[in-house]
């Protein structure tokens, strides 16, 4: 494994704390595209701590990271990042802790310390992955954007149904377009990737 850079650590800990500060979190109780933005960039950037720390852990060797990363590597990544990452960010977007996490200053926090850990597991995680699971991985991410794009301008737009209450139904559907428009081109291109890194073509 390279050696670990500390560009990473300085950079994802930059983004957390642009996403998870007074001002942002301010601003994300009363914006709902705001809000999504903050907490996409909170775990992008613990996710980058993530990549980090596993080249650290590499490095350092021990009893104990030895055996977590062998756990990791035999799982090639997908349970740190895509069942204990994936669970805790699909947790905080169910509406009734998504609505707890806007209203309550508790929730708010516990949703962004939960958020970090997400992230660093889910940097980790990626470590360990092959090629085409990486490109599998960023694909999923951007294509449930885009459902969630679909199903917020279905809600917002053609039932008027406000599925985030704290936020009015205009900014349900703003959001929509917000993520139609940061999903199309990454999964465009990670969908040819994919098939790529399979040999597919």
């Amino acid at each position: 494994m390279p050696r670990a850079s500390e560009a990473y650590l300085f950079l994802g800990v930059a983004m957390i704390i642009a996403s998870a500060n007074p001002l942002s979190l301010q601003l994300s109780t009363v914006q709902e595209i705001a809000k999504f933005s903050f907490d996409m960039m909170l775990v992008w950037g613990a996710g980058l701590v993530g990549i980090w720390l596993a080249k650290r852990l590499y490095q350092k060797g021990g009893r104990a990271a030895t055996s977590f990363l062998d756990f990791n590597y035999s799982t090639k990544g997908l349970v740190l990042s895509w069942i204990v990452g994936g669970s805790i960010l699909t947790y905080w977007y169910i509406p009734g802790p998504f609505e707890a996490s806007v209203t309550s200053t508790m929730a708010r926090a516990f949703q962004v310390i939960s958020f970090i850990v997400a992230g660093i597991l889910s940097g980790i995680g990626w470590e360990a992955m092959p090629k085409v699971w990486k490109s599998i991985t960023i694909f999923a991410v951007f294509s449930m954007m885009a459902t969630m794009a679909e199903i917020f301008l279905e809600m917002g737009g053609y039932y008027a149904v406000d599925v985030y209450r704290p936020y009015p139904v205009s900014q349900l559907v703003e959001t929509s377009y917000f993520l139609f428009a940061m999903a199309f081109v990454p999964s465009t291109y990670y969908m040819v990737k994919i098939l790529k890194d399979l040999d597919i073509f």
